[in-house]
């Protein structure tokens, strides 16, 4: 848990699924339950700040109707890493959210 935030708890009204901290920068990656956020493609990886202001929502690699994020994760020196439904092992920009590079492993 991290300044109130953790498993079971509401990001954006959504339930929070997993939390990573990233101390360095006083913030958190929430990974927010996807069956929750109606249909289509569901943004639902953002990195909040320590007060809980949305500091960036990921991007998605694709649009497919069921994309959303399953899984992330952090390397040693901040990188974030992502799995999608739709297969995709993503890299995204810690700072932006943006995706920096795509894997397909399915």
């Amino acid at each position: 848990m991290f300044k109130g935030i953790g498993p079971a708890d509401k990001v954006l009204g959504v339930t929070v699924l997993d939390v990573k901290e990233l101390p360095a920068e006083n913030s958190v990656l929430v990974l927010l339950d996807y069956m929750e956020m109606g249909e289509g493609p569901a943004r639902n990886l953002a990195k909040t700040s320590e007060i809980g202001a949305i500091v960036w929502i990921a991007d998605l690699p694709e649009t497919g109707s069921r994309e959303c994020y399953l899984s992330m994760d952090l390397s040693v020196e901040g990188t974030v890493f992502a799995n999608t439904w739709n297969g995709y092992r993503v890299t995204l920009d810690g700072v932006t959210g943006k995706v920096l590079g795509t894997e397909f492993t399915k």
